[in-house]
């Protein structure tokens, strides 16, 4: 099970970008609401400056490591569909 989940995208590389493609922007939708509600559950007044930098931190630090991610899968199916052809 293990070995098959990882040749995965070596032997389809379309559809694992597709994939991946959907779940990154899944992610993304959740990232706002994610912040907010992290903010929310914190003893910190969402409309200080305080509590603007926090909510700002908690949605810009994922969606920076997001798409350095992204750029890494792409980077890899690339590789993979060239080694291919």
């Amino acid at each position: 099970m293990t070995e098959m989940v990882l040749r995965w995208p070596q032997r389809s590389p379309r559809l694992f970008l597709m994939m991946a493609v959907l779940l990154w922007f899944g992610l993304y939708q959740a990232l706002i609401p994610a912040s907010e509600a992290l903010v929310a559950s914190l003893p910190v007044d969402r409309d200080s400056h305080l509590g603007g930098a926090l909510q700002f931190f908690f949605y810009d630090t994922p969606k920076v490591l997001m798409v350095l991610t992204g750029i890494l899968i792409v980077g890899y199916v690339f590789n993979l569909v060239l080694q291919i052809v």
